[in-house]
């Protein structure tokens, strides 16, 4: 009877330690907010399974329309993982050291880097010695006023401080907001204007190449085997796999350039609302 009672009492600690060794860990991931929340969402939900299917982890998407709002997450632990471009990166950096660039999301035609770029509506004529009217995405988006400031003043020598601009929140809002005659242009990045391309807008000015956007990880919350594993299952993906996602991952990732994030620098204050 008490041998009974032994082998009943220690399968039962078996059992509790297997389930608690197989208890999933929830990771709290937030997508850039470069579209609409369902289309971005639904753009990383196949390689949000893949993971899920290789690691003990379930990913909770937790979807932010302002980067700010990002950036806080990490600094208060609601945010483990995030999509981030190379500005709101070194902002963070500087705030939050605990940050750190995984992997990179590849480009189609192997280019280690995206460009920013203005474009404007073909068949408007733009008098650069009046006062422009510039449509732009969020304050911490890098294609933003970070470059297009630049842009305007190295092409055009036109300082954007100086004409009328609106943060529209997204590179699809910057866009349409033109060619809907609300703005003379629009600063977003190079692959959203080519999708506009067809409906008339055109890219006047283009950037040197900036750091590929990345997944990023949040050293605090999460453990250093678990941002390993994380990194090898991402490196890992099957092209098979992998090439069948949504048009941001369907290239795979490779490692973060983490000297070319670390080298972009933040000279002046990006300011945090439009003027108009």
């Amino acid at each position: 009877m008490h041998k009974l009672v032994f082998y009943i009492v220690l399968i039962s600690i078996i059992t509790v330690n297997y389930l608690c060794a197989q208890e999933r860990r929830v990771i709290s991931f937030a997508p850039l907010p470069m579209e609409n929340e369902k289309k971005t969402i639904e753009e990383f939900l196949p390689l949000i399974d893949y993971v899920q299917s290789k690691l003990p982890i379930d990913v909770k998407f937790n979807y932010k329309k302002d980067y700010n709002d990002i950036l806080l997450g990490f600094k208060d632990g609601s945010i483990d993982i995030a999509y981030l471009g190379p500005l709101p990166y070194a902002v963070l950096k500087k705030q939050y050291p605990s940050i750190r660039p995984l992997v990179s999301i590849k480009k189609q035609d192997g280019s280690m880097g995206y460009r920013c770029v203005i474009a404007k509506f073909k068949k408007d004529e733009i008098d650069f010695s009046k006062t422009l009217t510039v449509s732009l995405t969020q304050p911490l988006s890098t294609c933003g006023y970070y470059m297009t400031q630049k842009l305007l003043q190295e092409k055009f020598a036109v300082a954007l401080e100086e004409q009328r601009y609106a943060y529209t929140m997204s590179h699809v809002n910057a866009l349409t907001s033109v060619l809907e005659g609300k703005y003379m242009l629009a600063g977003v990045q190079e692959e959203f204007a080519h999708k506009y391309e067809s409906l008339g807008m055109e890219i006047i000015a283009m950037s040197e190449e900036q750091p590929l956007l990345s997944i990023v990880v949040n050293t605090k919350t999460l453990s250093s085997e678990e941002i390993k594993a994380i990194r090898e299952t991402l490196l890992n993906i099957p092209v098979s796999e992998y090439k069948k996602w949504g048009s941001i991952v369907e290239y795979g990732f490779t490692p973060s350039d983490v000297k070319a994030y670390d080298a972009l620098k933040i000279e002046d204050a990006i300011p945090e609302k439009g003027n108009m």
